[in-house]
């Protein structure tokens, strides 16, 4: 069979490992760190503390696997010869119930005939996928049979999603015939049976391909150096700012425990993990797009407002001292249409605090303004173009004009934008900094720093790693490590 593609280089920001592209050929190369990532300009690295969330987590949801599993799905094959790793992330991504074409893929990952896709192109379009629905795709080894197992059970058996694998293709046993070495190629796992030792793949390479059961050992030592694309849910789903609720003078942070809807507050400006306090005792997790709006019942305590994902349904939870209170419905069904719910501050003027939402269907954008106990009639303040856009963020002035002012990350190259607050309306946008489309659950939040203002948090989707960026004037300062297993 012939060999196709050329092989390039790429790199795990977390680990340093030096990566091969999969879905190329070639020969061995070393790594090129300008195929990674980029971090957000100017980040500054400090010593991490310890995790907010429990650390343990993942390695109990690990020992919870059953000793076998295989997932329900339709094989797929690649249309050309170079696009394994869109054709492989179709399949991965249609585990999470997400329906989109290998070409689709391919074309968002910037596949190409004589380069194939690196990893560094298709981490974060995968992730644009799985972030918004709780999970993140992070670059992991599996270079022996116990870390390939337990990795493999993980994400199929607890997880329920097919991790994507990248290979050796002539190493695997149906491609014994095959000339060339070191080509690249992209599978995916989806079933294992670890009483055997085997791993059940599929290979969308059509003349050999199909589906395989391998042994664990025979496929980690097969795999490329840190070539898994792991799986692993967020730890900080629908993490949320919810001004002082411990009444310590100080913004607080709250977060749904994606495994167990749990919802617990973090009191800043530390969020110390030992400190939190449970605040939901469980059912978090049919809720999304948490955001805190500020004072909507009038008793002098930031609120928090959520959706139910079953119905549409929009809640506003009223803040209390280390509680909420009795939930409100603030909004009927179609809720779920909504992406990127915000609270903004006050851009109708009325004194009280409003909402931003943009409409999935449509892109547009629209102002919710706030009322007593409720939001009233929207008005819309973008015409469209905004599904192109995610991670919006309300924050205070920073552009100088006395209002507060929107952020939002651009899809399509990472971009981080600040669009100033005008009355009822924004004003024309301006960039602030890239890379950013590796990070999430971006939020603004209390001064953490120490320096007086305000700050921003977010977290780095394939590391689980939450940094801060401290508040300035006219934007935020280099990010600055604070905690990590985010992931889990």
């Amino acid at each position: 069979m012939k060999s196709f593609g050329r092989r390039l280089p790429w790199v795990v920001p977390v680990a340093a490992l030096a990566l091969a592209a999969v879905g190329v050929t070639g020969t061995a190369g070393t790594a090129d760190a300008s195929t990674a990532p980029r971090p957000p300009r100017g980040d500054a690295v400090v010593h991490a503390t310890r995790s907010l969330m429990a650390p343990k987590v993942a390695a109990a949801a690990t020992a919870s696997a059953p000793s076998s599993a295989k997932l329900s799905l339709t094989g797929q094959y690649q249309n050309t010869n170079y696009k394994c790793v869109p054709t492989s992330a179709s399949m991965s991504l249609s585990t999470f119930g997400v329906s989109v074409s290998q070409d689709t893929l391919a074309t968002q990952m910037g596949t190409t005939a004589a380069k194939g896709t690196s990893g560094s192109q298709a981490l974060p379009v995968v992730n644009n996928y799985a972030d918004p629905l709780g999970y993140s795709y992070g670059f992991s080894d599996a270079s022996t049979a116990s870390s390939m197992m337990s990795q493999v059970s993980y994400d199929v058996g607890v997880l329920k999603r097919a991790p994507i694998l990248g290979v050796w293709m002539e190493k695997l046993p149906w491609n014994s015939g095959m000339t060339g070495s070191k080509v690249g190629h992209a599978i995916i796992a989806y079933g294992y049976d670890s009483s055997a030792g085997t791993i059940t793949v599929w290979d969308p390479w059509k003349a050999t391909g199909g589906s395989h059961t391998i042994t664990a050992a025979k496929l980690a030592a097969d795999m490329q150096p840190g070539g898994m694309y792991k799986v692993t849910g967020h730890t900080d789903a629908d993490l949320a700012s919810l001004g002082d609720l411990t009444g310590d003078g100080t913004a607080d942070v709250v977060a749904t425990e994606r495994a167990t809807g749990k919802l617990w507050l973090y009191p800043g400006p530390t969020l110390d993990a030992a400190n939190r306090r449970l605040v939901g005792t469980g059912g978090w997790n049919g809720m999304t797009e948490l955001t805190g709006i500020g004072d909507l019942t009038g008793d002098g305590k930031s609120d928090l407002v959520a959706v139910q994902k079953s119905d549409g349904t929009l809640w506003l939870y009223p803040g209390g001292t280390n509680a909420l209170g009795t939930r409100i419905k603030i909004g009927n069904s179609g809720w779920t249409g909504m992406k990127d719910l915000t609270g903004i501050g006050d851009l109708t003027g009325d004194g009280k605090p409003d909402l931003i939402a943009a409409k999935k269907s449509d892109g547009t954008l629209w102002l919710y303004p706030g009322a007593s106990k409720a939001v009233g009639t929207r008005i819309k303040i973008g015409t469209g173009g905004w599904n192109g856009m995610n991670k919006l963020v309300g924050v205070k002035d920073i552009t100088g004009d006395g209002k507060p002012d929107l952020i939002a990350v651009r899809i399509s190259d990472g971009t981080l934008w600040v669009y100033p607050g005008a009355s009822k309306a924004l004003g024309t946008r301006k960039e602030l900094g890239s890379g950013w489309g590796g990070i999430r659950s971006l939020t603004y939040t209390g001064d953490i720093t120490g320096d007086g203002a305000p700050d921003l948090l977010g977290v780095q989707s394939n590391t689980g790693v939450m940094y801060v960026y401290a508040g300035r004037a006219t934007g935020f300062a280099a990010r600055q490590q604070l905690t990590s297993g985010w992931n889990g």
